[in-house]
């Protein structure tokens, strides 16, 4: 009766460990995350080899802020964070190191602003198109999302 009682203990503190652990990590990769949110996001039509523009609202619930700094979608060359911007009467765009998304804000990716810049596309985005991008924060480590083509 001895050993059962033993194997029965010793299965029972094994069980508490595994699922501890587990529960540990699934939570650890769940609360990583969840400060982030991405919606909204939508990719611009375009056609084969020329350049698109991925949409999106970030929000971040938590009281510290975190850095957008790269993303990636196999369905073109090169993906880069872009801004627009107005000068001296002249509007323009330029490729940015990343974006800050404040503590307890929401920052938009939109036309005439922050947004993800396409280079050379490998098929034509067309109307009702889904596709997965990878969005890499400092923080909240990686985020996928699938946007529609609109």
């Amino acid at each position: 009766m001895e050993k059962c009682s033993r194997k029965q203990e010793m299965g029972k503190k094994a069980f508490i460990v595994v699922f501890g652990t587990l529960s540990i990590i699934a939570f650890g990769f769940q609360s990583s995350n969840s400060n982030i949110k991405i919606e909204n996001a939508y990719i611009g039509v375009a056609a084969k080899g020329m350049t698109g523009a991925v949409y999106f609202k970030i929000s971040n619930s938590s009281d510290s802020p975190d850095t957008l700094y790269q993303v990636n979608a196999d369905f073109a060359m090169m993906a880069q964070l872009h801004e627009s911007f107005r000068k001296n009467g002249m509007t323009g765009m330029k490729g940015i190191r990343d974006v800050v998304i404040p503590a307890k804000s929401i920052v938009v990716f939109k036309p005439g602003g922050y947004h993800v810049m396409l280079m050379n596309v490998k098929q034509d985005l067309k109307t009702g198109m889904k596709f997965g991008l990878m969005l890499m924060f400092r923080q909240a480590g990686k985020i996928e999302i699938t946007a529609p083509v609109k």
